[in-house]
């Protein structure tokens, strides 16, 4: 496993490319994010995002300019206050209630009361949802596939239904962490980038049918039809590609509506402001881990390395002590929300393992080959 030599991300990460000096896309982009050579010129294109909202804004105010995902986390409370506050839009905030969210983040969309937006909370059917996190975790190891969809498809059945054809959506992806060349410079989140980026994991809707799951119990997750999406005009944009994003300074403007940090950071976190809104992201992460050697210390600190806040060597000695670790008492409680013993839960994990990456350590629990460096 090879090392960027400005990160901590390994070349076992999907998506990920290294040049020849052995740097990898993520901070090659973080370059022109903070202009180095063929630097963004940001002020264009903030000018280019206003005159986007003209064309957008409801001519006779009788209807939402755009639609803002929202799940409590630190990112959207930002985009909700951006669009209403800084752009003068009336935007309506949609949010898909993740099966694991925290209290933290129910108080945290309140502050959408303080900004002062019109808000839709979608719940699915909690017995279909269960299933769903269960087949996520068996099948591609990730139990938050039905959250993932479901962030991504319900704010544009929302603006189908209700005729609001601006989505606006966070940061690129593909341009804060890395990913092809061709999606570094997107500006537009529609189905083809659902399908490809949107951690659905290779699996459509239609892959969960089984005997306890038709596809009518999926309706919710099934992305508009082409027709629908053309009728309505719906257009989904990063946000962050017209503006730096930067969620350090998002977090000031968030708390001075109240938003709340986590008490801790999560296990396997470095952060206490991050991924406020999901329990168990710390078992999703150490799945994360033991497939490519990275979890979401890594991630964390890998954003800071490139804002020029850490030092790759002090970064490698925080990831070394948190990265893919979990919490034995969420484990459990997780093992009982979709009814699995923990030797079960233990048993899908282990098909996970890369074990070119992986050796057993003397606890029992996995451990690196050839730990960070």
């Amino acid at each position: 496993m090879r090392y960027c030599k400005r990160c901590l991300f390994p070349d076992t990460k999907p998506d990920i490319y290294f040049d020849e000096e052995g740097i990898c896309d993520a901070c090659r982009s973080a370059e022109r994010k903070h202009g180095v050579e063929n630097a963004i010129d940001w002020d264009v294109r903030a000018r280019e995002f206003e005159r986007i909202l003209e064309t957008y804004r409801s001519k006779d105010g009788m209807n939402y300019d755009c639609i803002v995902p929202v799940s409590g986390g630190k990112d959207s409370t930002f985009q909700a206050y951006a669009m209403k506050v800084v752009h003068k839009m009336n935007p309506l905030a949609v949010t898909f209630d993740q099966f694991d969210a925290t209290d933290t983040s129910r108080y945290n969309l309140d502050v959408l009361r303080s900004i002062g937006v019109d808000h839709i909370h979608f719940t699915m059917n909690p017995q279909i949802v269960t299933r769903l996190v269960r087949k996520g975790l068996e099948l591609v190891g990730d139990h938050y596939w039905v959250n993932h969809v479901g962030i991504y498809t319900v704010p544009a059945q929302v603006a189908v239904a209700y005729r609001i054809p601006l989505i606006i959506w966070g940061e690129n992806p593909q341009l804060e962490y890395g990913g092809p060349a061709t999606s570094r410079d997107n500006r537009v989140l529609d189905r083809k980038w659902r399908q490809e980026f949107g951690l659905m994991r290779g699996l459509r809707e239609e892959d969960m049918v089984d005997d306890e799951i038709a596809l009518s119990d999926l309706k919710c997750l099934i992305y508009p039809s082409d027709e629908e999406v053309k009728d309505v005009g719906v257009t989904g944009l990063f946000y962050g590609y017209f503006f730096k994003w930067n969620a350090r300074n998002h977090i000031k403007i968030c708390e001075k509506y109240g938003w709340q940090h986590l008490k801790r950071p999560w296990s396997g976190s470095w952060l206490d402001y991050e991924n406020v809104d999901m329990k168990f992201i710390d078992l999703r992460e150490h799945f994360k881990w033991v497939k490519f050697g990275y979890g979401r210390t890594a991630d964390q600190l890998n954003i800071d390395i490139r804002n020029g806040l850490i030092s790759r060597k002090e970064a490698v000695k925080i990831a070394k002590r948190l990265d893919g670790k979990y919490s034995k008492k969420h484990k459990k409680e997780f093992c009982e929300y979709i009814g699995i013993s923990e030797a079960e839960y233990d048993r899908i994990r282990d098909s996970f393992v890369n074990t070119d990456l992986f050796k057993r350590a003397k606890n029992g629990e996995w451990a690196l080959k050839e730990p960070l460096s």
